[in-house]
């Protein structure tokens, strides 16, 4: 049995490290794609939510989400339902501030065919359902989805604040805005695709898109749906994919037409 002082063990142990660390420099770092995808799947993974709930009073909520509305949450981890909810009606989204803004940047997966409940008990809702409330402050939401997105409906309400919407160039469906005390401006892009059925006690409705598709058999109407309700304040709506100081076209009042505005 061979036996090593204390200076023979130091010096195998700095060979040992020194052949390691140049293995080490021999690999290839890895490339920017490699960490970009592996930074996007975990991002994917950890933000990947359904029924989220979030009310706050004297704070603004901010949240970037990939909703999933075939992403089974356990019971015990869904918020309370509202007074007019059931499992069923349960909203997908709800995002609420009372002296605050609301931010908040959702991403639409795919529709799914086997959204069937985990539990067995019901089906899940087949368009997301998104609630976005702010009552001293505004609203700025973008909506992003690819072709093949699940369907949503949005209502947007602030009482005292501006509502900023970013739509994805998919949508189709109605569109009803209700204002007391603003303007209300749809992008150029939009407003080549939006018809304006009437504007009686300060709500306007519209439809985005290809009207001819409207159909209300069955469950009725199961595509694209926003809401807007503003008391003091503007509205303004975007498409997602719309450049950066697009103009936006708002009613030409009587004013626009005799100075030219």
């Amino acid at each position: 049995m061979i036996l090593l002082d204390d200076k023979q063990v130091e010096a195998l142990e700095a060979r040992r490290q020194a052949e390691e660390q140049d293995q080490l420099n021999q690999e290839p770092p890895p490339t920017y794609a490699s960490l970009q995808t592996a930074q996007s799947s975990s991002e994917i993974v950890a933000k990947t939510v359904n029924f989220v709930s979030i009310s706050r009073v004297h704070h603004s909520v901010k949240e970037t989400l990939i909703l999933d509305p075939s992403l089974f949450v356990p019971i015990f981890l869904r918020p309370p339902l509202l007074p007019d909810e059931t499992e069923e009606t349960r909203k997908n989204l709800r995002l609420e501030s009372t002296h605050g803004h609301v931010y908040a940047d959702v991403t639409l997966i795919p529709a799914r065919d086997d959204s069937a409940d985990a539990a067995g008990s019901s089906k899940r809702n087949k368009r997301v359902v998104m609630h976005m409330k702010s009552t001293h402050g505004g609203i700025t939401a973008k909506i992003h989805g690819r072709p093949g997105r699940s369907s949503f409906v949005l209502h947007a309400q602030a009482l005292n604040g501006e509502i900023r919407l970013h739509i994805p160039s998919t949508f189709h469906g109605p569109v009803i805005v209700s204002h007391r005390h603003g303007f209300v401006r749809f992008s150029e892009a939009i407003s080549r695709n939006l018809t304006t059925f009437g504007e009686v006690d300060s709500t306007r409705r519209c439809f985005l898109g290809d009207f001819s598709r409207w159909s209300e058999a069955g469950d009725g109407w199961t595509g694209d749906e926003l809401v807007v309700e503003v008391r003091h304040g503007n509205v303004k709506i975007h498409y997602d994919d719309d450049a950066v100081g697009s103009p936006v076209k708002t009613r030409p009042t009587l004013l626009n037409r005799i100075f030219g505005f």
